[in-house]
């Protein structure tokens, strides 16, 4: 509130060069800055503040939207530069190869389960083969030796209402645990933000994720099954 303060033409109290640095390790895409706009703009008409002011402080907020997304364009375009050059299966050596995605994947349930947001996704007698499934699926896409002969991802979740806050909430959830298993930001970066261009089919009007998704922790996202009925 005090860069807004300071934005909308009252006392400064925050430097605007703060901003970027700020929001460089977060993974904002113009999808947050465009969710977060529809929520300033929802609260504003709540509250019967007139249109052109609305459209005014909406204009103002947007002229920082580089600055807060700077950091996961740059970082993304740095992964996938990396994957290109050294290959999958050397991200997955750099993970522990098949003890550390292994380790990985035990972290992230651990932190699903505990997790309000997504551990209903999570229940059930299948959960201990959805873990295995998963498992297999992360070492088949990162260039290890699987048996992973399940569905594919679009046949598992065509029917899922799963959207970009779910896999929002669940990448957040890789990002810790890769860090609690000790790797560093790079090897994070790459695992979490080589995304395809195209996970979200924007004419779907639910907001479901009805794209081919062609990064690993994307596609285990697609894995949410509802009462562990994934095989």
């Amino acid at each position: 509130y005090q860069h807004l303060a300071g934005a909308f033409g009252g006392p400064k109290h925050y430097d605007p060069a703060g901003i970027k640095p700020a929001h460089y390790n977060m993974y904002i895409t113009d999808y947050h800055v465009d969710a977060m706009l529809d929520c300033f703009t929802e609260s504003c008409q709540e509250i019967d503040i007139d249109p052109d002011t609305i459209d005014d402080a909406v204009m103002v907020m947007n002229s920082v939207r580089s600055d807060i997304t700077t950091g996961f364009a740059l970082r993304r375009e740095l992964a996938q530069k990396r994957d290109g050059q050294d290959g999958e299966d050397q991200l997955f050596s750099r993970l522990g190869g098949l003890e550390g995605v292994d380790e990985f994947v035990t972290r992230l349930y651990e932190c699903v389960e505990r997790d309000r947001r997504l551990n209903q996704f999570f229940t059930g007698a299948k959960l201990k083969a959805i873990k295995q499934a998963q498992t297999d699926f992360i070492i088949k896409t990162l260039g290890g030796p699987s048996d992973y002969s399940g569905r594919s991802l679009e046949e598992i979740h065509a029917v899922l209402a799963i959207t970009d806050y779910h896999i929002d909430c669940f990448l957040q959830l890789v990002a810790r645990a890769l860090r609690d298993c000790g790797h560093d930001q790079e090897t994070v970066d790459e695992a979490l933000i080589s995304a395809p261009d195209n996970d979200y089919d924007g004419d779907n009007q639910d907001g479901r994720v009805t794209g081919s998704p062609k990064m690993v922790m994307h596609g285990c996202t697609c894995l949410f099954i509802r009462d562990c009925t994934i095989i």
